[in-house]
């Protein structure tokens, strides 16, 4: 068992280091991270806004400044007011950028291109405060009946069929899917060409001698994977702090779990995908024959991948729960799913265990077909042809 574990290591290594030394492992990974991390950022800044602003108000309108103060006090923003000699003066402001928005009197509001959607709601009601306030004063009117007057209303919410607001898990799930189909299919051809090439070049009979067929795969798989867990368990890692960092609006406290759930179901996948891809490359002599022997593989990944996407308008459907469970849809379906609805939790555990009992499966019948196939360079096999070859 030990000398086992050991073949199939040196194998697993090599596999790592020759992939990582590859143009195609660099250049995808600084793809994914540019990506992930923009596509973080962006909403984020577009969506999210600035805090703080800086408004210019006309002088001999203490008042006004003090009310758009407590205003963005209230709106959670923070407000400099800096003063303008005239209207002039403040539009000049306004217009050279340094400040965001100018209020003469009680009748304007300046704007360089365009009001702002957080800080337009403050400076109107700043004014219509200081208007009412003003009126108030000139009818001589008590400040503390006045105070009275215009005290908010505090109703109580009453919600008969609290609904959470999921769109940001949603968001987070949808892009983990992505991320994950797209990492399937990138480590699942590593394995692919790998197998075939070896086949092409011969150097499988080299290494047949001295390494087992179903160790050869093993290595291979566990190689790669381990390279590609590595990678997307790095992604994870990024995005969790630059969430962190940016700190989007209405970010879900439960951000940290669903990144953690995702990377869980690449490993799964990976595992399954990664052994019938090593399998099924086998039946190939070429590398121009690889991609037609897994066709079926890949149309299913493919149909997994865009079915998964109807989960947004029927998250509940009887046929979600089935794709959720079943082995080759699960790592896409359970992680938006749960994005989406409550998942109890003894169908999440079951689907894991069904993943688990597949790649054991994979395990002994793709192995047999890996051994059965692998040595065979003329043209490509059959699926029936490489079991009886095992047998053989």
């Amino acid at each position: 068992m030990r000398r086992s574990l050991r073949t199939i290591w040196v194998v697993a290594r090599r596999e790592m280091t020759t992939r990582a030394r590859s143009k195609a492992f660099r250049v995808s990974s600084v793809v994914m991270f540019v990506s992930l991390i923009l596509g973080i950022v962006v909403p984020a800044v577009a969506l999210g806004g600035s805090d703080h602003y800086e408004v210019a108000v006309v002088a001999g309108a203490d008042d006004l400044s003090t009310a758009v103060t407590e205003q963005a006090a209230v709106a959670g923003l923070t407000v400099d007011v800096r003063p303008a000699a005239d209207r002039a003066a403040a539009t000049a402001l306004v217009r050279a950028g340094t400040v965001d928005a100018a209020v003469s009197g009680l009748d304007e509001v300046i704007w360089n291109d365009g009001e702002d959607g957080r800080l337009a709601p403050v400076l109107n009601t700043a004014i219509a405060q200081t208007a009412v306030v003003r009126r108030a004063a000139a009818a001589g009117m008590d400040p503390a009946a006045l105070a009275a007057l215009l005290a908010p209303a505090t109703p109580t919410l009453v919600v008969l069929d609290p609904r959470p607001d999921r769109t940001p898990r949603m968001l987070i799930a949808l892009i983990g899917m992505i991320l994950l189909f797209v990492a399937l299919n990138f480590y699942g051809s590593f394995v692919l060409t790998g197998v075939v090439e070896e086949k092409s070049s011969r150097i499988v009979e080299v290494l047949l001698a001295r390494v087992p067929a179903s160790h050869l795969l093993a290595g291979k798989v566990t190689g790669i994977g381990l390279l590609g867990i590595g990678q997307f368990v790095s992604l994870g890692v990024v995005a969790a702090v630059t969430l962190q960092i940016v700190r989007p609006p209405e970010l879900p406290p439960t951000t940290l779990p669903m990144i953690s759930g995702i990377v869980m179901w690449f490993v799964l996948g990976y595992a399954f995908y990664s052994l019938l891809y090593g399998a099924l490359g086998a039946l190939a002599s070429r590398v121009e024959d690889a991609q037609t022997a897994v066709a079926p593989l890949t149309a299913f990944l493919l149909l997994g991948y865009f079915g998964a996407f109807s989960i947004l308008g029927n998250p509940d459907g009887w046929w979600v729960t089935v794709g959720s469970l079943f082995p080759p849809t699960a790592p896409m379906f359970m992680p938006l799913r749960a994005a989406l609805t409550t998942v109890p939790a003894w169908q999440v555990a079951l689907a894991v265990l069904l993943m688990l009992a597949a790649i054991l499966l994979l395990v002994r019948v793709g192995g047999r077909l890996y051994r059965g196939a692998v040595l065979h360079t003329a043209g490509r096999l059959k699926i029936r042809q490489a079991w009886a070859g095992a047998t053989g």
